[in-house]
């Protein structure tokens, strides 16, 4: 039996540098799927929003996003090292506020890391299949299928975990508060108590140029009144529990 050689294999960095990320999900999704396919609605808001943005308004090179779906969530990352946080933040607020006009509401936390090219640390077989196919992102399994995903790094998971780790449930936004000095203070927001390292941001009455630019732009975002209804109209609808009605109204100030 021949075995592969042990080659020393390197990830190539996208781009230099810690960049800014958003991880952002659909809230509830299995609920909501098991109680039809309203799930479904949420998740389609998420992908047109983030297409609109990166096919109408940041294209280019310096603005453009590089975004990977998980599940029913969604990485997105920076092209390069902002040292302002606000249009990381603008992006994020529009799309929840997206996602509200289609029924369904959305969590997201940002993060810094690095993101990089992981696939020549594959197997062998799988570079092979790859160079066989014609394709970087699939390779078939006899008459199945096999999806890889060619990007890996510190963006996806200190944006996720920061997510996990926060306590509040709910339709919440979330940022380290050392990096929550990096928006500016239209973003209204509240540093979590009993955790001071994180703080949320108000997505409902956050106001920005940024916010505007993305709306008359790209057509993403809405007004804060049809976001407050949305959450409120969620809330009869869905009738989610207490803990979480609680950290969504707190965290955007509607108590």
């Amino acid at each position: 039996m021949t075995t592969e050689r042990t080659v020393a294999l390197e990830t190539t960095p996208v781009e230099e540098g810690r960049r800014w990320s958003i991880w952002i999900d659909v809230e509830g999704f299995s609920t909501l799927w098991e109680r039809g396919h309203k799930a479904v609605l949420g998740l389609r808001a998420l992908m047109e929003g983030i297409y609109s943005l990166g096919t109408r308004l940041y294209r280019d090179d310096g603005d453009r996003l590089f975004a990977h779906q998980f599940g029913d969530g969604f990485i997105i990352v920076a092209d390069f090292h902002e040292p302002q946080l606000d249009r990381c933040a603008a992006i994020a607020v529009a799309l929840m506020r997206h996602i509200s006009r289609a029924g369904c509401l959305a969590r997201a936390a940002i993060a810094e890391g690095e993101f990089a090219d992981i696939s020549g640390l594959w197997p062998k077989v799988i570079r092979d299949a790859v160079a066989r196919d014609g394709s970087d992102d699939c390779i078939s399994l006899g008459s199945g299928l096999m999806t890889l995903l060619p990007v890996m790094g510190t963006a996806l998971i200190a944006a996720n975990k920061l997510d996990a780790r926060n306590p509040v449930k709910g339709s919440i936004l979330t940022v380290a508060t050392p990096d929550a000095t990096r928006i500016a203070p239209s973003f209204p927001r509240r540093t979590i108590d009993g955790h001071a390292d994180f703080t949320v941001l108000d997505w409902v009455h956050a106001d920005h140029a940024h916010i505007d630019r993305i709306w008359s732009c790209a057509g993403i975002g809405g007004a804060p009144a049809d976001a407050e209804r949305a959450i409120r109209g969620y809330i009869d609808t869905e009738a989610p529990p207490p803990a979480w009605i609680r950290g969504t109204l707190d965290s955007n100030n509607l108590s």
